[in-house]
């Protein structure tokens, strides 16, 4: 349990020490808290003992890479809102294509990650998802995002699920926001 905890610690530090420094006029860095959900089945709910994860603050970061793609990472734990489940962790590294639509006012991605869960066991999970930023300030957003975490059979108690997040983003750098057809 240490280990985690200083994992978890060192996660947190670069969280918000890496966009502080790595900002420039050609960096594209955004950070974001969310509410996230995690669901299982009925079925898999009896071997495991819930159904829902709640989680907040989902913490995450994010650097646009080249063309569409950006890097995100992205940490939460289970037991801010629920006591009983103060064993779960999950840290996610994944990466977005954007469309090469960074620069709109509503920018949607599909993503491709890794997730480490850390619960009653550890195990890691392949992600798949989509999701969508809407931009309404040169600042700030709203994110929206739904993946599908596939666990292999091997593992007894993490089973494949669905994963839920909506949150704030924050870019460091003002963006510049096309303007809408209406607003002409």
């Amino acid at each position: 349990m240490i280990l985690n905890k200083n994992f978890l610690l060192t996660i947190f530090v670069l969280i918000f020490t890496i966009p502080f420094l790595a900002q420039s006029k050609e960096s594209k860095w955004t950070a974001g808290v969310s509410y996230a959900l995690a669901k299982y089945t009925p079925e898999q709910s009896k071997l495991m003992g819930y159904q829902f994860v709640h989680q907040f603050p989902r913490l995450d970061v994010s650097r646009h890479l080249v063309g569409g793609f950006s890097l995100n990472a992205a940490v939460a734990a289970g037991q801010i809102i629920d006591p009983q489940l103060n064993e779960y962790l999950t840290l996610d590294a994944t990466v977005r294509y954007d469309f090469n639509r960074s620069d709109d006012n509503a920018v949607p991605y599909l993503l491709l990650g890794v997730s480490s869960i850390n619960a009653l066991i550890s195990s890691s999970t392949l992600n798949f998802g989509a999701g969508n930023t809407l931009w309404f300030s040169q600042q700030y957003g709203v994110n929206f995002q739904a993946m599908l975490r596939y666990s292999s059979d091997k593992t007894y108690l993490q089973k494949s699920h669905k994963y839920f997040s909506v949150g704030i983003v924050y870019s460091f750098i003002p963006r510049n926001l096309v303007r809408r057809v209406w607003g002409r």
